[in-house]
């Protein structure tokens, strides 16, 4: 896996472990949320109100991953809104809904 072809974050996560564990991290919270909410993953991007339909669980997994991933980290990039987008949102950000949290740093 070389270069940006397979992600925007691909050097970053390559010349620093802390931008991969920070992915990782973000990969394995928002899944979690995924798979012990399919039903309201699937409404969710139906009515395009996610963050409003799983906000209890989102913001648990804002607030460890804030807790995890140092400043510095999360001042490069919002792994974490990455993988919500991606997971949950099918990659379309109004799947999120309008109450989300924005990316920071805004994209």
């Amino acid at each position: 896996m070389t270069g940006s072809a397979s992600s925007p974050t691909a050097e970053l996560e390559e010349s620093d472990k802390r931008h991969k564990d920070a992915r990782r991290l973000a990969r394995l919270l928002v899944s979690e949320i995924k798979l012990y909410n399919e039903n309201a993953v699937t409404q969710g991007r139906a009515n395009k109100d996610m963050y409003m339909r799983l906000k209890k669980d989102i913001d648990r997994s804002l607030d460890v991953y804030h807790q995890r991933v140092p400043d510095e980290i999360r001042a490069q990039f919002d792994y974490l809104y990455d993988e919500l987008l991606r997971q949950l949102g099918d990659g379309d950000a109004a799947n999120l809904g309008k109450d989300c949290p924005e990316p920071n740093p805004p994209r």
